[in-house]
């Protein structure tokens, strides 16, 4: 599995990234999401929920409630923007 710091940039964040006031935090989640799809993604070209331990699973669920967390973050960031 990769490094989270080593994810490539292939997320693009539209308008919620353009947020005035905010662009260091909104870099800062951009790069966090941009981590966390790279390893959900592993996650699933390892196969199917079958061939992963209850770990595993536990921590793609966290991931994908950090993401959530993230996104809401992004739009609160952009209505104060």
């Amino acid at each position: 599995m990769r490094a989270f710091w080593s994810a490539p940039k292939l997320f693009v964040m539209s308008d919620l990234w353009d947020i005035p006031g905010h662009s260091d935090r909104g870099s800062q989640i951009s790069n966090e999401l941009g981590g966390l799809f790279t390893q959900q993604t592993e996650f699933f070209r390892k196969g199917t929920r079958a061939k992963h331990t209850a770990h595993e699973f536990s921590e793609y669920e966290k991931r994908r409630e950090r993401i959530r967390k993230l996104f809401a973050e992004l739009s609160e960031l952009k209505k104060a923007g």
